[in-house]
């Protein structure tokens, strides 16, 4: 069985992005770990960073989610599908839209090794534009 994947950005990555609150309240923790099988501890440690600060009222911790969350969104749920299938596209292909804003992730998942050679062969000639 393969599996061609136009994984829509705005449908699934920018509305999980949305869900992740930048200072680290997942008011919607439940949805999160729905979508990605993964548990809060997991998906706190993937997609935010800590760090401590000193002040003159003693020490802060402060949570930052990462840069770029977007692709680490798409990263995870390529890593996904490596539970599932047997060889997956390591690189979705970004595609844009004409304001040049990501739309889609282009990725192929397969048991056929061949599906993705092909797949990642068009991925290849599509990023060297």
């Amino acid at each position: 069985m393969d599996l061609i994947l136009y994984t829509a950005v705005t449908m699934q990555s920018v509305i999980v992005n949305r869900l992740l609150d930048r200072k680290g309240d997942l008011t919607h923790i439940e949805k999160l770990t729905s979508f990605f099988g993964k548990d809060e501890e997991f998906l706190r440690e993937y997609f935010y960073t800590k760090t401590q600060e000193q002040t003159f009222f003693g020490d802060i911790e402060r949570i930052k989610k990462v840069e770029e969350p977007i692709q680490k969104i798409a990263k995870l749920y390529i890593d996904q599908l490596h539970g599932i299938f047997k060889y997956v596209t390591p690189n979705p292909l970004v595609l844009y839209n004409s304001r040049n804003t990501p739309i889609f992730h282009f990725a192929c998942a397969s048991n056929n090794q061949v599906a993705v050679k092909i797949a990642n062969e068009i991925i290849n000639k599509k990023q060297k534009r």
